[in-house]
């Protein structure tokens, strides 16, 4: 029946499984079978290059990991119309990238019966999954156990005792802040942090926040890469663009990251400060 139309779902992204469902149904005209018809299913990866060029799109296949078919094999039994329906189950936090619409062909691979032969227009059933975020489903990591391992610069003395040093951003008070060191001359740019999470973790986004009561010199957009240890070099660079605010801001990646260590570079600040 999924065969009839494309069949478009939009999941959350998060380490959930999903179910969307297959079958097969007998029909055209012919009454109830008058014996039981085995019915075997497949995922057609050629099919992709198949959908693609009659839709004018270029959707990839989806990743093996995230799918799995329940039953690669089914009954219709004698005097009924369809298999019993199968559940075809999608973990997007296996390998989907988010926003990104992936498809999946499920086949029908071939019926075992004298009475029966298979519509070859209605053989494949287009699955469309495109893996969304839902924040209500992210929590930021607790930060009780991270640490700072470099640093462009701080300041140490000139803004008193409990801000300007890099620790400041770990010591979840958001009126408390990093600054540049200033007291004594400006240190040059580009300016970064980079902090051990003490275990490797899988990361969606950054949570920021702004220096309060002042406007200048906050991040505009910043670099965030990631790695899994201090012998790795740093991964690549994700720009992330931020408002001129003190609001917490989450951004989310295009896609999940494994890493123990993370990065932020300075690109570009606000007043150009």
């Amino acid at each position: 029946p999924a065969a009839l139309n494309t069949v478009r779902e939009t999941i959350n992204y998060k380490d959930s499984t999903y179910v969307l469902i297959y079958g097969a149904s007998y029909g055209g005209g012919e009454g109830y079978p008058e014996q039981q018809i085995q019915v075997d299913f497949q995922v057609s990866p050629d099919s992709v290059a198949v959908f693609n060029a009659a839709n004018g799109t270029s959707y990839p296949l989806l990743p093996e990991a995230c799918y799995e078919l329940t039953a690669s094999s089914s009954s219709i039994a004698k005097g009924t119309v369809s298999t019993a329906p199968l559940a075809l189950n999608i973990n997007p936090s296996k390998g989907m990238e988010l926003f990104k619409t992936y498809l999946l062909p499920v086949s029908i691979k071939s019926v075992v019966s004298a009475a029966a032969k298979i519509n070859t227009k209605l053989a494949t059933a287009y699955y469309l999954v495109t893996a969304s975020l839902n924040l209500a489903d992210f929590d930021d990591f607790d930060r009780s156990g991270w640490s700072i391992i470099g640093l462009s610069s701080e300041e140490e003395s000139g803004e008193g005792p409990g801000n300007g040093r890099a620790i400041f951003v770990l010591d979840e008070d958001n009126t408390s802040f990093w600054h540049t060191r200033w007291s004594g001359g400006n240190a040059p740019a580009p300016h970064f942090l980079e902090f051990d999470m003490g275990e490797e973790k899988t990361i969606h986004g950054i949570s920021t926040v702004g220096r309060t009561g002042s406007t200048s010199g906050r991040p505009e957009i910043i670099e965030v890469q990631f790695r899994s240890s201090e012998q790795e070099p740093w991964g690549e660079a994700i720009p992330v663009s931020l408002l001129n605010n003190n609001a917490v801001q989450r951004q989310f990646f295009d896609r999940s990251y494994q890493a123990k260590q993370v990065r932020i570079v300075i690109a570009k600040n606000f007043n150009n400060l």
